[in-house]
């Protein structure tokens, strides 16, 4: 029997892109850039006009500096922030930014980082869901 994809959990996603990015600065041959923004799309809604709605959450992996003793330590980071975005053509509300979240180590447990990006998500969701349900936007079609 078949069963329908689901999406995948958001908690689960973000653990697995820390982990990811852990691997790729550890790795000998570091051409990744410390310093980068993974985006993920984590809703997706159809207006009432037939425009899309969808939510990103972005997770931005940097790097800080040392404080007070340690003050030229750098120390690899992680912050999350959401997105939300109207694709219609002509809508005049078309984006909602949710604000990032404090500043995580990078090195500290994922598992227990991950969730800290469902508050975000979650308000990235229900704007992109409301504005659904009243924007009367068009799809963009590229003429």
């Amino acid at each position: 029997m078949l069963h329908p994809a689901t999406a995948p959990d958001v908690t689960e996603t973000v653990t697995e892109h820390i982990r990811e990015h852990r691997k790729y600065l550890a790795s000998d041959s570091r051409c990744i850039l410390a310093c980068l923004t993974e985006k993920e799309t984590v809703g997706r809604f159809s207006a009432v006009a037939g425009a899309v709605v969808e939510a990103e959450l972005h997770i931005r992996f940097g790097k800080r500096f040392g404080r007070g003793e340690r003050w030229d330590a750098e120390e690899y980071t992680v912050q999350f922030a959401a997105l939300a975005q109207c694709t219609g053509h002509g809508c005049i509300d078309s984006k909602h930014e949710v604000p990032a979240t404090d500043v995580f180590l990078l090195y500290a447990d994922a598992d227990e980082t991950a969730p800290h990006a469902l508050p975000l998500v979650t308000a990235a969701r229900a704007w992109a869901q409301k504005h659904a349900e009243t924007c009367r936007a068009l799809p963009y079609t590229g003429r």
